[in-house]
């Protein structure tokens, strides 16, 4: 069920250190909100596509997947930004989500989950006079996204059931069997991580 979604590479984008990337990830998150310019955000967009695919190896398919799950969301929030600003602000919020989502990819493919983990409790450790268990956080949000492929392969897989059954149209019945598999896969996982000493959120002091 867990699988992660770190790819084995030895580009240049493979062998920088985990603070590296997230420190960079961070610093150009916080530089794309002081972009105004539709060419310069444009330019980054496409540097940005190019060190995914060809820099670090994962290919241009890797980055349609990465980018697909987003295309629905980018349009309602384009069309939000052209209705009440303007089109030039609808491109360039478009090309800000777009670019951090591939960067956000590009670190998660390029960088083993352990060594994200010893990122966060570092982080993380910083508030343990404050009561915070820094394993237990950077734990917790390796797992999420170690769940994630999961997630997406519970709902591939309903929908191809869907799909032979004519009912790909039916978002209750896609619905109701994807979420009755998750509550039945986070029961299992919640069972397993308390046979192997992590207690319930409830049973906490």
């Amino acid at each position: 069920m867990i699988a992660g979604l770190y790819l084995p590479g030895d580009s240049v984008i493979h062998q920088l250190s985990a603070p590296v990337k997230l420190s960079l990830m961070v610093v150009m998150g916080l530089a794309l909100v002081l972009v105004d310019h539709i060419f310069v955000m444009v330019s980054v967009a496409i540097t940005t596509g190019f060190v995914f695919s060809v820099l670090a190896g994962l290919g241009f398919a890797r980055l349609w997947l990465a980018t697909r799950p987003l295309l629905i969301w980018v349009l309602f929030i384009a069309l939000a930004q052209f209705w009440f600003v303007t089109a030039e602000a609808a491109v360039l919020v478009s090309l800000r989500l777009v670019t951090l989502v591939w960067v956000a990819a590009l670190v998660t493919y390029t960088t083993r989950l352990s060594e994200m983990s010893d990122v966060l409790v570092a982080i993380c450790s910083v508030f343990r006079p404050l009561g915070v268990n820094p394993e237990r956080i950077s734990f917790l949000i390796a797992l999420t996204i170690r769940l994630i492929p999961s997630v997406f392969e519970i709902v591939r897989d309903v929908r191809d059931v869907q799909k032979a059954r004519g009912l790909e149209r039916s978002y209750t019945a896609m619905f109701v069997p994807v979420l009755t598999r998750l509550l039945r896969e986070a029961d299992a996982l919640s069972d397993a991580l308390v046979a192997r000493g992590f207690e319930r959120w409830g049973d906490q002091q």
